[in-house]
């Protein structure tokens, strides 16, 4: 069955429902033991399964900014056989086991902060299930490839950027997968005559404690100043973003590898109130120009006739300005 997604107590949680042809207690040591979670679990895991107790991550081979890798856990929940919950970083997992006709019921739940990686984080969970029933049954038959998972959960839940505020910091943040490997897309980032095919005319030098400047053409004259604070190709790019007249920020770019093809995620924070809708409709079509501009298409003149329809769009959604 596939995920559905919720909010509960300003965070966001996916809930997966499968019903599986083996016993709780069966289903309860896929759950529990390493040597059954290798065959479905992302990454390796150690545990002490008792409450409280601590639970470590490792991804070896996995090349992204270890920002985005959890590497420890506590165990919150703890009832054999039925029900079993543990921390991911900031997030929390939860597996609750209930006996039924012929095997049992699972349902497992995922609570997370950033609403932008709901349809990347529903694809994964969903082949991990699939890996799980898979492995319960000893068969070789597969789901849905992660991509197909995802293209239906961008459809579900859509691929607009989101905004959260806590007090005067906002966070602007999106997701996209671009058809093409992480190298391209990197170059794409950081080299001066890529950038100015998506993005503005910019001035870069590319390493930690670097001047970046850019020149956008929307608004006319609109320039911005930072320093580069976080770079490690092709993983991670920050730089702080200064402008006259609007609040200081930072921004950051997150590369993900995914075979031929790049998961970028993307977070605009500032310390202030401007236009953040605004802000979204700009990110949205500078991202969307920035796809454009791998394929080898043009991208020039900027879409304001779009940018105007997306900023109202993004105002009602985020009851902003």
């Amino acid at each position: 069955m596939n995920g559905s997604l919720l909010s509960e107590g300003g965070r966001y949680v996916l809930r997966f429902e499968r019903h599986l042809g083996h016993s709780v207690e069966r289903v309860w040591r896929a759950l529990t033991e390493p040597s059954e979670l290798a065959h479905w679990f992302p990454g390796e895991t150690e545990m002490d399964l008792q409450l409280g107790g601590k639970v470590t991550f490792r991804h070896p081979g996995f090349e992204v900014d270890s920002e985005l890798l959890p590497t420890d856990g506590t165990i919150t929940e703890l009832d054999p056989p039925r029900l079993f919950a543990f921390t991911w970083g900031e997030d929390l997992l939860r597996f609750e086991l209930t006996p039924y006709a012929g095997g049992c019921v699972l349902v497992f739940t995922h609570s997370f902060e950033s609403r932008a990686s709901a349809p990347r984080s529903a694809a994964g969970w969903n082949v991990c299930i699939d890996s799980l029933e898979v492995a319960l049954d000893g068969s070789t038959r597969s789901g849905e490839s992660w991509y197909e998972y995802l293209d239906r959960y961008r459809d579900e839940l859509g691929s607009d950027g989101t905004l959260t505020r806590d007090g005067d910091t906002a966070q602007l943040r999106f997701e996209r997968v671009l058809d093409r490997p992480v190298e391209e897309v990197w170059d794409a980032l950081t080299r001066p005559e890529r950038l100015g095919d998506w993005l503005a005319d910019v001035t870069i030098d590319a390493i930690e404690g670097g001047r970046v400047e850019l020149r956008l053409g929307n608004p006319a004259g609109y320039v911005v100043t930072g320093t580069i604070t976080r770079l490690d190709a092709p993983k991670v790019l920050e730089y702080t973003w200064t402008s006259p007249g609007e609040p200081d920020g930072v921004v950051k770019w997150q590369l993900i590898p995914a075979a031929e093809r790049c998961i970028l995620l993307f977070t605009h924070t500032l310390h202030g109130h401007w236009d953040e809708a605004g802000t979204l409709a700009a990110w949205h079509l500078h991202l969307g120009l920035l796809a454009t501009a791998l394929a080898g298409f043009p991208t020039w003149p900027f879409p304001d006739t779009r940018w105007h329809e997306l900023h109202v769009r993004y105002s009602r959604a985020h009851e902003v300005g």
